[in-house]
């Protein structure tokens, strides 16, 4: 901040002067634009100081709590991957078998899902949960790809087979007896590699808890 900005932030307030007038300081005794270092232009810039760590705290605090939890969410997706992959098959059995009930009641127009029109209610009804259903069964599907992806990713022998035994559904003891090590150290590992997967799934936002 220049000395211009501080006279105007602070002298131009301050009763000891006559602002508009004189612009006289009658605590240094003389013109307020001859004046080069006031106490109470320290106190203004101090306070500007402390305001500004304060927020750089908040930013850090509020970066750290969004990265731990991308984390969070990485761990959770690799440990409903078995479950992603159930349930892509089930939804798929289940639109397939829906398009076809459909075909023989609705018509051939009804069961491919275009923009809906003039059907009875029950047509509308059954086609509005088919498009509920293939939207969860896409969205499911970009997971299971990400997850995938990020796998790839993960040059390291321990943490890869770590990663892929959980997504396989096995159970943390179980999988840190397979590859010899104690569970103070899996876990260690299995931090670090999940860590590097939500980085590779949700890039630099996560990298701050490293």
């Amino acid at each position: 901040m220049s000395m211009d900005d501080l006279r105007e932030q602070v002298c131009e307030g301050c009763p000891a002067t006559e602002w508009g007038k004189r612009a006289h300081c009658q605590v240094h005794d003389k013109h307020v634009g001859k004046i080069e270092s006031c106490p109470e232009w320290d106190k203004l810039l101090e306070g500007q100081k402390q305001e500004q760590k304060a927020q750089q705290r908040s930013n850090v605090h509020a970066e750290l709590e969004s990265a731990g939890e991308l984390v969070q969410r990485t761990e959770e997706e690799i440990r409903d991957y078995s479950y992603m992959q159930l349930e892509v098959i089930r939804i798929q059995r289940f639109l397939q078998e829906m398009g076809e009930g459909m075909v023989g009641q609705y018509g051939v127009e009804t069961a491919q899902l275009k923009p809906l029109g003039r059907h009875s209610d029950k047509t509308h009804a059954e086609a509005a949960r088919r498009e509920r259903k293939w939207k969860r069964l896409q969205n499911l599907q970009d997971k299971i790809l990400r997850i995938d992806e990020a796998v790839e990713t993960i040059l390291d022998e321990q943490e890869r087979l770590i990663l892929e035994a959980l997504l396989d559904g096995e159970k943390n003891t179980q999988i840190a007896k397979e590859i010899g090590v104690s569970r103070q150290r899996y876990y260690e590992i299995k931090r670090r590699a999940v860590m590097k997967m939500a980085w590779a799934m949700y890039g630099k936002r996560a990298q701050s808890t490293g």
